[in-house]
């Protein structure tokens, strides 16, 4: 039987969640606050400061409130700052916030790829070098990558390549902390319907493709944390998604990079 993550064993404990009031970030966070002892205390991560106060509010734990930006160098000495000051013992760390731009590459100027590479890499290294020496034996981070990953992505090629960079660098840290009892797992699911996307993303979705493809995210968090306590080191959480990495390891690369980008170049049905 595998060993299973378990929250109840630590008392006094943080978790936190970047990207949390909003999307899969949100939707997990609810089904924590659903399920974790009383005294653990959630540390949410968001930009928009009145979102978070008012999804905080909603939650039965306590819960300590940063309105920063992730892509800001000055996040991280807050947070660390935080951290160092109270001495917690980090039960969970998610590194959920990140952002995508669904365009060709030179569709985008130099600042908006800055920014995806630093919210969707640089913050996750930095966020977890600063949370990892406050976590211990019983502790497990937990990565939000995408089906993308699974494949290069013409129309995408940057968001795909950021997520395929976190689903290696998950793998990687799972083992160097397995010794140090760390659980580490990344969850991979497809297009889902929050607001990472703007309205006319989601209707290029449904009009394309990619409409047979579309998770709900509370049900995609459900399934991410009952895979996470049990030591899953990638979580598909969907039929298509599956499907999909599957092909990527069965497909040339080659073949199916074209294939996307004629049904992109076609806006095939």
């Amino acid at each position: 039987m595998e060993q299973q993550v378990n929250f109840e064993q630590n008392k006094a404990a943080v978790v936190i969640i970047t990207g949390a009031s909003s999307g899969l970030g949100a939707a997990l966070t609810r089904k924590l606050d659903a399920t974790l002892p009383e005294d653990v205390e959630f540390w949410l991560i968001a930009r928009d400061e009145s979102k978070l106060s008012h999804f905080a509010g909603s939650l039965d734990h306590q819960s300590r409130l940063f309105a920063i930006d992730l892509t800001e160098y000055s996040a991280f000495v807050a947070l660390r700052t935080a951290l160092e000051e109270e001495s917690p013992h980090v039960l969970l760390l998610i590194n959920n916030a990140g952002e995508g731009c669904s365009c060709l590459f030179e569709e985008q100027d130099v600042d908006a790829h800055a920014s995806l590479c630093d919210l969707n890499v640089r913050a996750q290294l930095a966020m977890t070098s600063v949370v990892l020496p406050h976590m211990s034996q019983g502790s497990a981070l937990l990565f939000t990558a995408s089906v993308a990953a699974f494949f290069p992505q013409p129309g995408f090629a940057s968001y795909a390549a950021s997520k395929a960079f976190i689903v290696s660098y998950s793998r990687a840290i799972r083992e160097e902390l397995k010794d140090r009892g760390i659980r580490v797992t990344v969850t991979c699911p497809n297009t889902m319907f929050t607001d990472f996307l703007t309205e006319g993303q989601k209707q290029a979705r449904l009009n394309s493709y990619k409409r047979f493809g579309i998770e709900d995210p509370d049900l995609v968090a459900e399934k991410t944390l009952a895979a996470m306590r049990r030591d899953k080191a990638v979580v598909v959480t969907s039929l298509t998604g599956k499907a999909i990495r599957v092909a990527a390891k069965l497909l040339p690369t080659g073949w199916v990079v074209s294939w996307i980008n004629r049904k992109n170049r076609t806006g095939s049905q």
